[in-house]
């Protein structure tokens, strides 16, 4: 019977306060929208000037940093043959942490500007531009304290890499590169210690959450306002997190299903404002890129507007009445009026940089108004989301898929067989863990290579390259052969050269490599055989390496004027591993030449539908995404 009554209390309690946070949440949020609407006109404004600046300053800057420290190395380009040399120098490590405080003022600034301006509507007060410039000079000011040098970490760090409230459109955001993901997905350890670290993270997020809000409105340094964050906060962690993940979801839901009406009632909605009113009509068709276009554009100005304010009210809900009259810097409360002495000097001097930015943008990115050729899609591994990578079930699919291009690595085994295998073990495809430079090929082909896939692939073997080769020249398809291989392997290159002269497919073959010794050792052996570096970062003048015909390179550091140098100098650029249709129009707008992909559909369908032409439209497509800055 007692038990029967524990249970029942417990479900009461638990109904009860599951009540309770709801009927908070609701609350929580009609304040938000209040704060929202209070000044919206001057937040919006703010937050469009704010972008604008930083993302020309942004751009100059990440250039300048990137040019002194090759300048200083004595290098053009840096790629992974010279990173660590280049990047641990004293000199770099000095620019980059300048860079980094830059950084930080520019999205504080904007964090600052905010606030104050919820601040005011949390007391039911307007303000101006003026003020909430002035908030973020005062921030900024208040920052250059060496004390406070925590706050970079916390504003390029942790908020970056929880993703959970980005508060500004300027805060520098850390995207993994799609072959980190991969390494992670295909690793169980590093999938567990990826998602432990995250939870450390969003723990500390939530404890320390209100210290930006504590720095910005009270006189107090950061490690200060860190502690005052554990204090207004204490009691509230699970609330707070609840609330905040709730918010994000809503929101994300909203500017989601936002973005498609606009996309896909684009017509109506035109008409509509034009004043010929219709009835919108919801149809069913993919929405696609210009979908992910507007959402990552409403992403960035509506987002830190609401998570600015949602700090801001639970800020107030939390702390003390009699410690907010006591502690709360009084100007956080007052409209800057300045005078119109200071205001004409402001507006000259902000409009002569937005005119000198746009002069020297438009003279630098004079190539833009010409149209692009559409990319070609490559298979890589094959189309292995419907096949086993890295076999002829998923190199026949990509054939029937009509894909001018696949991909594949190449090991050698102890009897000198080059074979196809992305591993230097066949643990992941197999469950043996067999290396390969230890077996011979009739070894390995006791072991079935799809049986772990769905589908009729139970008696799957790792083939051979020359397999590949004649299949590949049979249907006309190009191929590239990632060099991979084993330090104790013998004559491992001059065996792939063999085997693609023997196979007469030295003209449809491309030699890729992340080891530029191979490379190197390549462009000795056969000067004529057409080669690539595969690079999982690469800044500079890429077009400078002297054993790389053309350039692989991960997608995140493709840009525009990257491949306008290469294609200057008659080399191609190829990008992987692009596996979300978002970032196509992207890559199409930049001019790249082949797009590496595991899902070969889904890319050539959105290679298909995207953009080619120049001029604004190419313009304006670069420009959403670096707004976006590939907000996955």
């Amino acid at each position: 019977m007692s038990d029967t009554s524990n249970r029942k209390s417990i479900f009461t309690v638990i109904k009860d306060r599951t009540k309770r946070f709801f009927s908070d949440f609701w609350l929580f949020l009609k304040n938000v929208l209040v704060l929202f609407k209070q000044n919206f006109k001057e937040v919006m404004l703010f937050i469009l000037i704010c972008s604008a600046f930083t993302m020309t300053a942004t751009s100059a800057l990440k250039a300048a940093l990137v040019d002194a420290i090759m300048k200083a190395a004595g290098e053009t380009y840096i790629v992974p043959a010279n990173l660590k040399q280049i990047v641990l120098s004293p000199i770099s490590i000095i620019l980059i942490i300048i860079f980094s405080i830059l950084v930080t003022f520019m999205s504080l600034f904007e964090i600052a500007g905010l606030l104050h301006a919820f601040s005011m509507g949390q007391i039911k007060r307007d303000t101006n531009l003026p003020s909430m410039f002035y908030a973020g000079m005062r921030a900024c000011r208040k920052a250059l304290n060496p004390k406070n040098w925590l706050l970079t970490v916390f504003i390029l760090v942790l908020f970056p890499l929880t993703k959970l409230l980005p508060l500004s459109s300027s805060t520098f955001k850390l995207i993994l590169p799609g072959f980190v993901d991969q390494t992670i997905d295909y690793t169980k350890s590093l999938t567990v210690l990826y998602d432990a670290i995250y939870v450390v993270l969003i723990l500390g997020l939530v404890v320390y959450l209100f210290s930006i809000n504590s720095f910005v409105m009270q006189k107090n340094s950061f490690f200060r306002s860190c502690r005052e964050s554990r204090i207004i906060g204490k009691g509230h962690y699970i609330e707070t997190l609840l609330t905040l993940a709730l918010l994000t979801v809503l929101v994300n839901f909203l500017i989601n299903s936002v973005s498609s009406v606009i996309v896909v009632n684009w017509t109506e909605l035109v008409n509509m404002i034009k004043g010929n009113s219709k009835n919108i009509v919801f149809k069913s068709e993919a929405v696609g890129t210009y979908t992910y276009a507007i959402r990552q554009l409403l992403k960035s100005f509506i987002s830190p507007a609401i998570n600015n304010a949602a700090l801001t009210v639970l800020f107030y809900r939390y702390i003390d009445e009699k410690d907010m009259l006591r502690t709360i810097d009084a100007r956080t409360f007052k409209a800057h009026r300045p005078s119109r002495k200071n205001l004409i000097p402001f507006i000259a001097a902000l409009t002569l940089f937005f005119g000198i930015s746009s002069v020297y943008l438009l003279n630098r990115y004079s190539f833009l108004f010409e149209e692009v050729d559409r990319p070609l899609v490559c298979a890589h591994r094959g189309d292995n989301v419907n096949a086993p990578e890295n076999t002829m079930a998923a190199f026949e699919l990509a054939a029937s898929e009509n894909l001018e291009w696949i991909e594949l690595d190449v090991h050698q085994t102890s009897d000198g067989i080059i074979v196809c295998n992305h591993d230097s073990s066949i643990k992941r495809v197999t469950g043996q863990n067999l290396s390969i430079h230890n077996h011979t090929y009739e070894e390995l082909t006791r072991h079935e290579f799809g049986s772990w896939m769905p589908g009729n692939y139970e008696h799957v073997v790792i083939p051979t390259l020359k397999e590949v080769l004649v299949f590949a020249k049979e249907n006309d398809m190009h191929v590239q052969v990632e060099l991979k291989g084993h330090a104790e392997d013998r004559h491992f290159e001059e065996n792939v050269l063999k085997v693609i002269n023997e196979t007469g497919m030295r003209d449809n073959v491309m030699v890729i490599a992340q080891d530029a010794t191979r490379l190197q050792r390549l462009m000795v052996l056969d000067p004529d055989i057409t080669q690539a570096y595969c690079i999982f970062i690469g800044l500079g003048n890429l077009e400078d390496i002297e054993y790389s015909d053309n350039i692989s390179i991960e997608e995140t550091y493709v840009t525009p004027e990257l491949v306008h140098r290469m294609h200057a100098q008659g080399k191609k650029v190829f990008c992987w591993t692009v596996d979300k249709d978002d970032t196509v129009q992207y890559l199409v707008s930049c001019g790249v030449d082949v797009i590496g992909t595991d899902d070969p559909m889904l890319i050539s369908n959105a290679v298909e539908k995207a953009d080619c032409s120049g001029g604004f439209m190419r313009i304006g497509h670069i420009i959403m995404h670096i707004v976006a800055d590939m907000d996955k």
